[in-house]
């Protein structure tokens, strides 16, 4: 690879990481000086059919010029090809010696490629024969699990004509011109087809803003950068006519839709689109890489940029590469898995793309400041990750369009993250993330904001009691600092925040449903039980200030409380000093002055709530506990009350995910029976040689009090909870970075507790870096691991008491 220019080493790379993430190669070089990677067993397997490969490859090159001529024409040429292949079909390829897993993987290709175009070209206009038939059948039943295969072979079938030139680009040969490469057409109808359960969850969060108090406050407008042909922005104006109380007072508050496109084209088909429904519209020409020139256009029709709403799907990674550098100090996480080519096709780092991606994200900050950006994003998937899912997932495809034709998606994790360095955090109650349920994540939703103006609960700190104060507070500040970058309540850590931002939706639905039906003199109450730092009810706190919620319980005479209840421990004390001063905030301790856990009617008297939030908390409680708490929390909820939780330690996994304390229980069992290892440093040679002296049946069962030694299963909790509630629990994988994951191990009194057998804090912190950096990295290489972290499953329960009819709120 010495020799190659830049042009050809740089798609080179890209086609390599394509091919480590089929499982076919070890790996990918750095640079042309690195060693060429070699064939894995599946590789090889491929290998042996490099002739059908390079025959169907062949017949695609047909499509060259699709974009241009069209697909009749193509099918036209490619027909003999097509019909040249069909024996190889009807023997199966000759896979039949293969590994079942090998075949599947080569046939399916094969047969795939073929019927792409097939497909593409249109049932009546290509040669209708029993051979396309039987394949389309064949094909059909294969493909159709995956969920529309025609739409979804649609968005790569439109890149054919720049995978038809791979052996030019490949070979270093300028790209004259890449308007001719994707058939743009094609791309956007077919991404429309595959996005329509994004655009149904971007939909709803659209209709959240304009379902909120104050229409003077909401919106002006609503902008979609790349509208295309304006249907997006269509159904979102119908939506909100139809759907919003926004709606009711369209005439004295209008919304107008903004449609801005680089393709004048679209734009006069965005016009017709939204003409035929008397949609108020404004369409200017531009791309993402201009928010100035965007902002002046707007100006020009009276609209300040800033007074808008902001939507747009999959945009951002079409940018243009710029790779100034910018104009301030960036922090991206760099030392990624991708590969990228710039506009000639040399080779861009990661780091530099993830730099450029900041600098994109900053020059839009300061227009989507008021109400934000509703953003779908493709990720990439890193081929590490993806070699493990072969078939499953659409990663292989796309990283290859994406990449050969200098797009630049970002792993979900270095989105989230430059997104935070470019100064805009997400909403964790909107978010979403698909799949939600593998250890990876292709698409997600979320609302960005700048993070100076996201709303956190302004609350005077309240000073520690003596007795308080007394205790060590590293503990209750290192727990908030787990769950806050820094401290800082505006910046919630995604790993904790998304699964309670679950937990927060549920519980504005049920509070915005009490308003609504309340009235003066009533009390809505929340409850945060096993409060801890606070985490729940401060972005509970964030998410009502935020909506204004303070004036619909002022408007509508009545008034809101929330309860936070927990242990005295440090953790909680960080609670009481953060939220203390908050005059909705009522704090109560689960122990009596016995030491005796108290129960809800001692805690709350004759007062019922609405609400029981429990964040984190019912993975720490023995089942026999956790039968008792049930009972208590039914009696404590009014009828139609909601009990919401959710827990990161609740059984099973499953094959592709962890549970929140495999970490603490693999290290754990690691310092236990491994030998006093002369590879270690002294300090820790010295601890462990004492753990082993000290461990006994009574430092075990207190390891095993704070976490739980066999962790609590789902349906467990199901029955303990039909047993007094109805509802229902369900499952998500969320990401856990590395740093994120030894910040939890690190958390005093949760080292302390695991490692009873050392009681000095140096000792034990030493045994956890040192045996973390073992552990995690093993259970990283399992299907549970991500392209960084760790994928954990979180359980979450939604649950109405069974009330005696008749019982009124109190």
């Amino acid at each position: 690879m010495s020799g190659l220019p830049d042009q050809a080493f740089g798609r080179l790379r890209v086609v390599l990481r394509v091919l480590v993430g089929q499982g076919w190669l070890t790996g990918v070089p750095d640079d042309r000086r690195g060693h060429p990677p070699g064939w894995t067993g599946a590789g090889a397997a491929a290998v042996a059919h490099h002739g059908d490969y390079l025959a169907v490859g062949r017949f695609l090159s047909a499509f060259a010029d699709v974009g241009r001529d069209g697909w009749p024409a193509a099918w036209e040429a490619a027909a003999p090809l097509f019909s040249a292949l069909m024996p190889r079909v009807a023997a199966r390829w000759d896979t039949d010696g293969l590994l079942p897993e090998q075949a599947e993987i080569i046939t399916g290709h094969l047969d795939g490629a073929l019927l792409i175009p097939a497909v593409l070209a249109g049932a009546a206009e290509h040669p209708s024969s029993p051979e396309v038939d039987k394949l389309l059948g064949i094909a059909g039943e294969r493909f159709s699990h995956a969920g529309g295969f025609p739409a979804g072979f649609g968005v790569v079938g439109s890149y054919l004509p720049m995978l038809a030139r791979l052996g030019g680009l490949l070979g270093g040969a300028a790209e004259h011109d890449p308007a001719q490469y994707v058939d743009r057409a094609l791309n956007a109808r077919a991404g429309r087809a595959v996005h329509v359960r994004y655009d149904k969850d971007l939909l709803a969060v659209v209709l959240d803003l304009f379902n909120r108090p104050a229409p003077e406050e909401q919106p002006r407008f609503v902008v979609e950068v790349g509208c295309g042909n304006g249907s997006r922005l269509r159904d979102i104006h119908q939506a909100i006519r139809d759907r919003t109380a926004r709606g009711t007072v369209l005439d004295a508050y209008p919304v107008v839709m903004v449609g801005v496109d680089g393709d004048p084209v679209a734009l006069e088909t965005a016009r017709a689109t939204l003409g035929e429904r008397d949609v108020p519209a404004v369409l200017v020409q531009g791309t993402v890489d201009e928010p100035e020139r965007i902002a002046a256009e707007l100006a020009r029709h009276g609209l300040a940029m800033d007074e808008g709403l902001h939507v747009r799907a999959f945009a951002d990674h079409a940018r243009r590469y710029r790779g100034t550098g910018g104009s301030g100090p960036v922090s991206v996480p760099g030392a990624g898995d991708g590969a990228y080519v710039d506009e000639e096709g040399r080779p861009v780092p990661d780091e530099a793309v993830e730099r450029d991606l900041v600098e994109h994200l900053r020059r839009w900050a300061p227009y989507v400041r008021r109400h934000g950006l509703v953003v779908l994003a493709a990720h990439t998937i890193a081929p590490q990750v993806a070699r493990r899912f072969p078939g499953r997932l659409q990663s292989v495809a796309l990283d290859a369009c994406h990449g050969l034709s200098h797009q630049y998606p970002v792993g979900h994790d270095r989105w989230l993250q430059c997104c935070r360095a470019a100064g805009l955090e997400t909403v964790p109650y909107e978010s979403r993330r698909y799949p939600a349920h593998q250890p990876f994540v292709a698409v997600s939703l979320n609302r960005l904001l700048p993070v100076e103006v996201r709303t956190t609960p302004h609350v005077p700190a309240v000073p520690l009691s003596p007795a308080q104060a007394a205790l060590p507070q590293d503990d209750g500040r290192g727990l908030h600092e787990l769950l806050f970058a820094g401290g800082d309540t505006r910046r919630p850590r995604p790993w904790a925040a998304d699964p309670t931002g679950w937990i927060v939706a549920q519980a504005l639905h049920t509070i915005e449903r009490r308003i609504a039906t309340g009235g003066p003199g009533q009390t809505i109450r929340v409850l945060d039980y096993g409060a801890g730092t606070g985490l729940g009810a401060i972005e509970l706190l964030k998410a009502l200030t935020e909506r204004r919620t303070d004036r619909l319980v002022a408007e509508s005479g009545m008034k809101l409380e929330m309860h936070l209840a927990d242990i005295r421990t440090p953790w909680f004390d960080q609670g009481e000093r953060l939220l203390g001063g908050h005059p909705w905030t009522r704090f109560h301790e689960l122990r009596g002055p016995d030491g005796k856990f108290r129960t809800m009617a001692e805690i709350m008297g004759p007062d019922k709530v609405d609400i029981v939030l429990a964040s984190m908390v019912f993975h720490l409680i023995p089942p026999k506990s956790l039968t008792k708490l049930a009972a208590d929390l039914a009696r404590l909820v009014n009828p139609g009350g909601m009990l919401l939780w959710n827990a990161p330690d609740i059984g099973p996994a499953g094959s592709e995910a962890f549970l929140f304390h495999d970490a603490n229980r693999a290290i754990r069992q690691s310092v236990l029976t491994s030998p006093v290892d002369e590879t270690l440093p002294a300090q820790v040679r010295e601890a462990v040689a004492r753990v082993h002296a000290a461990h006994c049946a009574e430092t075990d069962k207190r390891a095993g009090r704070r976490i739980l030694p066999a962790p609590n299963r789902a349906d467990a909790l199901v029955d303990i909870f039909d047993t007094h509630f109805t509802g229902n629990v369900h499952q998500q994988n969320f990401e856990i970075l590395p740093d994120e994951l030894l910040d939890t191990l690190l958390v005093p009194s949760n080292a302390e507790e695991y490692f009873p057998e050392l009681p000095e804090r140096k000792a034990r912190e030493a045994v956890v870096r040192a045996f973390s950096a073992r552990v995690v990295p093993r259970l990283r290489e399992r299907s549970g691991g991500t392209a960084t972290g760790l994928s954990l499953k979180w359980t979450f329960g939604k649950h109405t008491p069974r009330h005696t009819p008749g019982k009124a709120p109190r």
